[in-house]
């Protein structure tokens, strides 16, 4: 990147997202948000493959239901 907004693009990236993103390699270091939150959203995922697993008619309604949610909380 060349000018300055893509400098600034790529310092911000490695600052804000990578930051966020990071993982501990030794004891002292901090885990970052995304990796955080990707616990919880793992829960959401697990409980959706043991409503896949009891009835797939079930899982797609769920599914559909959901995503119509995050659409509507979207744009409304």
């Amino acid at each position: 990147m060349k000018n300055r907004l893509g400098e600034w693009l790529n310092s911000f990236f490695s600052w804000f997202i990578l930051a966020a993103a990071a993982s501990p390699n030794e004891a002292g270091d901090k885990t970052g948000n995304i990796n955080k939150v990707y616990g919880y959203i793992y829960q959401v995922r697990l409980l959706g493959k043991r409503i896949k697993t009891y009835n797939k008619v079930l899982y797609q309604i769920v599914k559909y239901t959901m995503f119509g949610g995050l659409i509507y909380l979207m744009f409304f």
